[in-house]
Order: C-alpha cells, then sequence, then structure tokens
C-alpha cells in the first residue's frame, strides 16, 4: 500500500496510531520517547512516519501504551462494551421471539385452511 506521493502506507498509520495511543495514555512526545529510551526526534520521525520503528521498539510501544501491536497498525480494538452488547443481544431475541410468534400464527392458518381444503375433498 502507498500513498498518493509513492510513500509506504504502512509506516504513516502506524505513526498516527502510536500518536492517538499516546494521547490517550496522557503522554507528551518527550514523555513517551523517555519511556521508551530514545530521542524524542526519533519517537518524532516514527509518529510521522518517516521511519518505522524496528519491531523491538513496536513491542516496547505497545507495552508503555498498554495496546496490541495490532492496534498500532489499524488492527481492532479489543475494548467491549459489555452492557450495550447485552443491551442489543437483549432486542434481538425479544425481535426474534415477535417474528416467530407472527411466524406460528401464519402456520396455524394455513394449517386451518389446508385441513379445511382436505375436509371438503374428503366431503366430494
Amino acid at each position: 500500500m502507498h500513498t498518493d506521493n509513492g510513500e509506504s502506507f504502512i509506516p504513516k498509520l502506524f505513526g498516527k496510531n502510536v500518536q492517538k495511543y499516546r494521547k490517550k495514555a496522557g503522554l507528551t512526545q518527550e514523555q513517551l520517547s523517555i519511556k521508551l529510551q530514545i530521542s524524542q526526534k526519533h519517537m518524532s520521525i516514527i509518529e510521522t512516519g518517516t521511519q518505522f520503528a524496528s519491531a523491538p521498539l513496536i513491542g516496547k510501544i505497545a507495552e508503555v501504551l498498554e495496546v496490541s501491536p495490532a492496534m498500532l497498525f489499524g488492527g481492532y480494538e479489543h475494548e467491549v462494551n459489555y452492557e450495550q452488547a447485552n443491551a442489543t443481544a437483549l432486542l434481538l431475541e425479544q425481535f426474534i421471539q415477535s417474528q416467530m410468534r407472527v411466524l406460528n400464527s401464519r402456520l396455524d392458518k394455513i394449517e386451518a385452511k389446508l385441513n379445511l381444503l382436505a375436509s371438503d375433498a374428503e366431503v366430494n
């Protein structure tokens, strides 16, 4: 993947995500660079996507920011709002039950009509 000017998209995406999670953690570039034992300039060029981080540094960044390495590459966040998920599941279950009642009612009507037709056919 490349940007319009031919640069690789992945270092840019990685840098933006590092910046996002750094800010979410309430850290400045300087504070993060100190924790990572790298220069602030190095931190800056990683965040701008000018230079890509080494594999060991990627691991350290993820550890310090308390995220998975996949999240730094744009992976899905594994934060789940269980209250919202449970409410959604309950609404879905209620919807399915109401649709099943409607379906059963229609099937009962069809069965009654078929029984009536069968009775009429026996009479004739």
